[in-house]
């Protein structure tokens, strides 16, 4: 059985992509060697032959508000429908702390597999990712995780939905833990996102609309 890993960050496979970091956890204990190419940076036509030659096809994507980033998208409507029994399945990661924020983008992408005629293997929404590439050492559980899991499913073709499940806590944030995030903002906006704004001449420029034309901006204000 031949699969592949499609990672679909713009950063491409390098160290510093949390995408390629869990791509290269779910292949490391596979029995047979797993391929993993980049969306992004390699040769289209050159990954769709690949990819028709393939039994398994895993993309691996960070959520990008509510959606895989524009050119790993595009890749996607591009695929040809399934030779045979080819499985699709698809794993979205990101720095929110809900998985809730990428459950549209799981529906869609199953969707979009049952559509072009592939047995579609399941799809993960992991949050809680910020961080991963930056310091994967506070990430080794995860990894580790994640490595078991891909050698799962190399025995069964599919995403175990224990794990499945495991990996989307928390789905939605207590309201508690809600409240005090929502009191501690204003103070991380000051000592954060303000000073990094600050530090770098933004802060005057932080409410600027440059894409939007003059009749959208006359709605905005009313």
């Amino acid at each position: 059985m031949k699969t592949i890993i499609l990672n679909g960050s713009p950063k491409g496979n390098v160290e510093k992509c949390g995408s390629y970091l869990l791509a290269q956890a779910f292949a490391k204990k596979m029995s047979t060697p797993c391929e993993i190419r980049s969306i992004i940076k390699e040769n289209r036509l050159d990954l769709i032959e690949s990819i028709q030659h393939a039994d398994n096809i895993i993309l691996i994507a960070p959520n990008y508000i509510h959606s895989v980033p524009a050119q790993t998208l595009d890749f996607l409507l591009a695929l040809p429908p399934a030779k045979g029994n080819q499985t699709l399945g698809f794993i979205i990661q990101s720095g929110y702390p809900e998985s809730s924020e990428s459950e549209i983008i799981c529906r869609y992408l199953n969707r979009l597999g049952e559509r072009l005629g592939y047995t579609v293997s399941g799809s993960i929404a992991k949050g809680e990712c910020a961080g991963l590439a930056i310091v994967p050492e506070r990430f080794k559980k995860l990894l580790d995780e994640f490595s078991a899991f891909g050698a799962l499913f190399e025995q069964t073709r599919q995403f175990d939905r224990q794990l499945v499940e495991k990996f989307a806590k928390p789905v939605r944030l207590s309201k508690p833990l809600m409240w005090l995030l929502n009191a501690l903002t204003p103070l991380s906006d000051v000592l954060g996102w303000n000073r990094i704004m600050k530090s770098n001449q933004a802060y005057e420029k932080r409410l600027d609309t440059p894409y939007l034309g003059p009749a959208q901006v006359k709605t905005m204000n009313g």
